[in-house]
């Protein structure tokens, strides 16, 4: 079983390419990976059923990630917001000390205000938003100074 949280491509007509790859390249950054490396590995995150044709794709070929995705990521405004981007941030927020309700009013705040773009633009739906907040709200620490 897939975790809801790892990006995942199944050519699913209302699945863009641009938000997956955009959410892959965001994990492959964060873990370091370089453009043979993410050429690579990124068949991994892609339905059994299309690899073939990714993996004749010239970019695969060559192995150059820029290559690869230039086509399909657009350098906009938009790519500021992406579901990777509000799991990071509900994740560094679980391991904060909490002063009081004030803090957690502001965490859910700024998570409803990272969210609301990627719900209003259909890039994450509602049981998805509502999953990272709880995945990471129930682990919220209230600490005393």
């Amino acid at each position: 079983m897939q975790s809801r949280l790892v990006p995942h491509f199944s050519s699913n007509i209302n699945q863009l390419i641009e938000d997956f790859l955009e959410e892959y390249e965001e994990l492959a950054d964060k873990c370091s990976l370089t453009s043979l490396q993410k050429v690579e590995t990124v068949i991994q995150y892609i339905d059994c059923s299309q690899r073939h044709i990714w993996q004749n794709l010239p970019g695969y070929i060559a192995h150059n990630w820029l290559d690869f995705c230039n086509k399909y990521i657009s350098p906009t405004p938009k790519r500021q917001f992406s579901r990777q981007k509000l799991v990071d941030f509900a994740s560094k927020y679980a391991w904060k000390c909490m002063g009081d309700e004030t803090d957690i009013i502001n965490y859910q705040c700024q998570f409803n205000a990272q969210s609301k773009v990627l719900l209003s633009s259909g890039r994450i739906t509602v049981g998805k938003c509502n999953a990272i907040f709880w995945c990471y709200a129930r682990t919220l620490r209230i600490c005393k100074y």
